[in-house]
């Protein structure tokens, strides 16, 4: 009779461990996807707007840092120049940058099949708002 109980108790022991460990690998995902969907996003937003990952980053600098008034006009002006110096450098290479690509394009179309090369139009049509989108943000 100790034995069944025993067994009973094991038995309650795994399967309480079995959820435990569902939870935690519930979570985990949760978390992996998650983090992939505010990254997407997060990267998304700076393409679409260069502009706005200047006022972010201004903004995370000045509260972690602690910056007092004069070091954040200084911040300001420092960021403004090099956020500038980047624009120039995105319209002087960004040509070369979607040749580039376009050429990275086609040769991968000639190694799929055509099933493959259906996927793989879709994905680029999938993406081509934001394509379209950093080709007007020169």
């Amino acid at each position: 009779m100790a034995i069944r109980w025993e067994r009973i108790l094991i038995m309650k022991l795994l399967k309480s461990l079995l959820l435990l460990g569902l939870f935690f690998f519930a979570g985990l995902v949760v978390g992996i996807v998650g983090t992939r969907a505010v990254v997407r996003h997060v990267v998304r937003e700076v393409i679409l707007h260069p502009d706005r990952a200047q006022t972010f980053m201004e903004r995370n600098l000045t509260r972690k840092l602690r910056l007092d008034n004069g070091q954040q006009i200084k911040l300001h002006e420092i960021l403004s120049d090099a956020h500038g110096q980047l624009r120039d450098l995105r319209r002087e290479y960004q040509p070369q940058f979607f040749e580039v690509l376009s050429n990275a394009s086609v040769q991968i179309n000639d190694i799929l099949t055509p099933e493959q090369q259906t996927v793989f139009d879709k994905l680029k049509s999938e993406n081509q708002p934001l394509v379209q989108a950093i080709q007007q943000n020169r």
